[in-house]
């Protein structure tokens, strides 16, 4: 089987009960695969889709705004500067469940990866799953967010603030919480995505 680490972070939360539905405080199984299974991405997911797309397209350098798939930032004067490695996926295989993940840049071992968010809260990120996933994934040591609070001024126009830099470190036991979360996460997928994992796995694949 294959999975996302996103959609493991997902069941991680849900299986924790914390908040993943917005006005749901315990969101049921159902809701958890539908989560997963179906295609539905909130405005916050869209404008942030389409935040990471302007930064590919912009480039290195000074920019006080810029624009993809109709959406406009509107930028504190920020001198952008990519990794020479970016937008890369890579598998990593935990007993019968294959996973994978695509990361924002490479520089050395270094991960990084670009968050948009209402509100800045370093211990949501460091309590997930998807950093260690990546470090191990990608054999990296250091995991190294950049997070932009991005608010709506008006329809599809967002102002964003200067990134909040969040760093996240390899640790001698990761690996084994990763093959542990990876387990409990197959035992569950096989109960309850016997029928979607083959397409998700063909539309993973194909991208």
């Amino acid at each position: 089987m294959l999975a996302r680490v996103s959609n493991i972070e997902a069941y991680r939360q849900w299986k924790n009960w914390q908040p993943l539905f917005e006005g749901q405080d315990e969101p049921t199984v159902e809701d958890l695969v539908r989560f997963i299974t179906v295609d539905e991405p909130s405005e916050a997911m869209k404008a942030g889709t389409a935040f990471h797309k302007a930064m590919e397209n912009a480039g290195d350098g000074l920019h006080t705004q810029f624009e993809a798939n109709g959406y406009q930032f509107l930028l504190p004067d920020a001198v952008i500067t990519l990794p020479t490695t970016r937008e890369m996926r890579a598998y990593g295989q935990y007993g019968g469940l294959t996973v994978t993940g695509q990361v924002d840049g490479v520089e050395g071992r270094v991960v990084i990866d670009h968050k948009t968010t209402g509100r800045f809260d370093p211990e949501r990120y460091l309590n997930g799953c998807q950093w260690k996933f990546y470090l191990d994934i990608f054999d990296a040591n250091e995991f190294r967010w950049n997070v932009f609070v991005i608010k709506e001024l008006e329809p599809r126009v967002y102002g964003v603030s200067a990134p909040q830099t969040l760093t996240a470190y390899r640790y001698p036991e990761m690996h084994d919480h990763c093959a542990a979360l990876a387990a409990d996460y197959l035992g569950f997928a096989r109960v309850h995505l016997r029928e979607e994992i083959p397409e998700a796995a063909r539309f993973l694949m194909a991208g």
